[in-house]
């Protein structure tokens, strides 16, 4: 049994079907086929049902693939010790972050490229439950997002920050001179809400939720945070982010939002126990020196 074959089948059980998995490890479809018949023959056992139209995993293939991704894992792991020993000359990290948290990692992105001109960054912007599955199976190395609130026993979370949402509008909004505001005094106004899943709004609808306000006028809903900040900064419309999102938009003012618990904490997740390579350190100790974030992190991160 090869490493090799073991991500042959790692990538299959992900896919379920031959032609997609193939294209993914960019190898012909036969070869494909013809390695997991091979590891097939040296366990003894089927990984894999297969009919006309569809594929699933065995019992035994379901029961392997926790032990083959661990594998996987253990020996990028050696290749990453290897790197960390040579320093940070060569190799390359993968980053997952929310949208809702990828404004603030602009500058921790061209500050490590420039320090670091050898080790590439791969980074991914999905939605908090698309990271946390990519980090169980071991396809990013960290997540960065506002801590969610329900986390499965094997990640763990490191706190970076401490923010809070606010009600974010355009300098020349009629509340942008606000030292606070109520939803009683936002009602009035047109809203441009993030998509359900961004984690802003993940902690506007439990506020709501809770505080039983059901009468925003929301005009639009969008999963682009880019999007979203060019049109409050420049209309009339409202909307609701963390307040450590408009560090870099002096444009937007973000008031805080008075009777309600809204604080949100920026965070990084990893899998519970896993090495971290040094690489990865080094990006989030820049994300927190360019940010100001906690000293404690900082200690953390040496």
């Amino acid at each position: 049994m090869e490493l090799r074959q073991l991500k042959y089948f790692t990538t299959t059980a992900e896919f379920l079907n031959f032609s997609e998995a193939a294209r993914a490890l960019n190898i012909t479809q036969s070869t494909l086929s013809q390695q997991i018949a091979t590891l097939e023959g040296e366990l003894g056992v089927k990984l894999f049902e297969r009919t006309r139209h569809s594929m699933t995993l065995t019992d035994i293939g379901k029961a392997f693939l926790p032990s083959a991704l661990r594998t996987i894992h253990d020996a990028e792991s050696c290749i990453d010790r290897i790197h960390d020993v040579l320093g940070l000359e060569e190799g390359e990290i993968n980053i997952g972050t929310t949208y809702t948290f990828s404004p603030l990692l602009r500058e921790t992105v061209l500050d490590f490229m420039r320090k670091h001109p050898k080790i590439k960054l791969n980074i991914y912007c999905k939605s908090m439950e698309e990271l946390l599955d990519l980090l169980i199976h071991r396809k990013i190395d960290v997540a960065l997002s506002y801590k969610p609130m329900n986390l499965c026993r094997s990640i763990e979370s490191h706190i970076l920050f401490d923010s809070s949402l606010c009600v974010a509008v355009g300098r020349e909004h009629p509340l942008a001179a606000q030292r606070s505001v109520t939803f009683r005094d936002v009602e009035r106004f047109p809203v441009c809400l993030p998509a359900k899943g961004m984690q802003a709004r993940n902690t506007l609808d439990r506020i709501l939720e809770t505080a039983n306000h059901t009468s925003l006028d929301v005009r639009l809903e969008i999963n682009d945070i880019n999007i979203l900040l060019d049109l409050v900064a420049k209309s009339n419309l409202l909307t609701f982010l963390s307040q450590a999102t408009l560090i870099d938009h002096p444009e937007i003012a973000g008031v805080p939002i008075s009777g309600v618990e809204a604080s949100m904490q920026g965070s990084f997740h990893i899998i519970k126990d896993s090495y971290i390579k040094t690489a990865t350190r080094h990006f989030l100790k820049s994300l927190c020196e360019n940010k100001s974030f906690s000293m404690a992190m900082l200690s953390f991160l040496n």
